[in-house]
């Protein structure tokens, strides 16, 4: 995991991020690289938490191949990079047939896990206690399951992303079926539920709901015709078959006359929540659950007329709760941040990082923040500067390295 934070004001954005990686037999390494620069030229950076590669590709290759391409050309908003690197992944040629296969195979084990404990959870509803059933009731079961998932996924908004390719989810229907049989075994899916769980897989690719796996993007700087910093946040999943599989997530812009700070935070970021909303984000949603359920079951108790009512008092009780913490505290750190010119804004997106992976080592979490802080400044004037920057070599004996950046042949 990670923990990376983003903090901007009128001046320009600060950019921090740890170093630790976790691999898959659970080592934790702190050297990797979730800071880059996007462009050599313009002030644009990047960062990326959650996977340290995409379909076995790693990103630190795919940012520096997109670099070298992107060469000495602009955009007039951050949104044009933000697109522009999409469509770079979208055609990016060295993904593998198997490699995009093995992505939607990944994504279909965890559809059908989500589908067989849905189908699970109704049987137990329906005939928990009931002994022995047919199997004619077990179908009915999974048919209104699937009918359930399917009309759920429609109701939730596509997310923004290239053309789903539906052909290519349909070429690949004899590994759909073997994973069927694996995920289900000997239980017999007639074909008019198999072309349900088909059209659930699609749903699925259109909607996001079930991804088991994604990278969140982070890109933060000014287009040419932008006066303050943007920061633009998605999610990418994979490629399949001609599309690319992402999620939109977020776009914040620094206006004087209306947003003028921000702090954005990305992956482990409970503690950043907790030093600027004045509470622990699981310990304010456990108030919040709590006071729900009490108040809900003192209405129980209630006559008719004050039933009613107690929805709106449960509101009332969450809006208190929520202005509370916007008005003293996050509001008072927010106008702090707006006058922090470039060290202290460095130096305060630094801490945050540090404060993460002292949390994590001091308590009983993994410990999964760490390692030397990459830190950046990006300003409108000066561009993109390294005030951090951790090295696997050192610069005094590889000056050719410094001497190559601005050559257009090199990444």
């Amino acid at each position: 995991m990670t923990a990376e934070v983003a903090i901007m004001n009128v001046y320009g954005v600060a950019m921090a991020a740890d170093s630790a990686i976790t691999l898959g037999h659970g080592k934790t390494y702190n050297t990797a690289d979730k800071l880059f620069a996007l462009s050599k030229y313009f002030p644009v950076g990047i960062m990326i938490y959650s996977r340290s590669d995409i379909m076995g590709i790693g990103w630190e290759t795919i940012i520096k191949n997109y670099r070298n391409e992107l060469r000495d050309k602009s955009f007039d908003t951050l949104s044009g990079y933000a697109e522009d690197f999409i469509n770079f992944l979208s055609k990016f040629p060295y993904f593998s047939a198997n490699q995009i296969k093995d992505y939607f195979k990944s994504v279909c084990i965890y559809v059908f896990e989500r589908i067989l404990d849905w189908f699970l959870d109704d049987l137990r509803k329906f005939y928990g206690d009931k002994g022995q059933i047919t199997k004619r009731q077990i179908d009915d079961v999974f048919t209104k399951s699937l009918k359930e998932i399917k009309d759920k996924m429609k109701n939730i908004n596509d997310e923004k992303q290239l053309k789903v390719d539906e052909d290519y989810i349909d070429s690949q229907m004899e590994t759909i079926n073997e994973l069927l049989k694996m995920m289900f075994e000997d239980y017999p899916i007639s074909k008019k539920n198999s072309q349900e769980i088909v059209n659930i897989i699609k749903l699925n690719f259109h909607k996001c709901c079930w991804m088991n796996r994604y990278t969140g993007i982070v890109i933060c700087g000014y287009g040419e015709r932008e006066l303050f910093p943007v920061t633009h946040t998605f999610k990418v999943s994979g490629k399949l078959g001609k599309g690319l599989i992402y999620f939109e997530e977020d776009v914040v812009r620094i206006d004087p006359d209306d947003v003028t700070s921000n702090i954005g935070t990305y992956a482990q970021s409970e503690v950043v929540h907790t030093f600027v909303k004045g509470i622990d984000p699981d310990f304010a949603y456990s108030i919040d659950e709590k006071m729900s359920y009490t108040l809900s079951t003192i209405a129980e108790r209630l006559p008719e007329k004050y039933k009613s009512k107690m929805p709106k008092i449960i509101e009332l009780f969450q809006e208190y709760l929520s202005d509370t913490i916007q008005l003293n505290y996050i509001q008072p750190v927010l106008d702090i941040v707006d006058t922090l010119e470039k060290n202290d804004l460095t130096s305060m997106s630094e801490s945050m990082i540090n404060l993460t992976a002292l949390k994590r080592h001091v308590t009983t979490d993994s410990e999964t923040v760490g390692g030397p802080v990459d830190v950046a400044y990006i300003s409108k004037g000066d561009g993109f500067i390294w005030i951090k920057k951790k090295t696997n070599y050192d610069p005094a004996i590889n000056i050719e390295l410094k001497q190559n950046y601005f050559n257009k042949r090199q990444i």
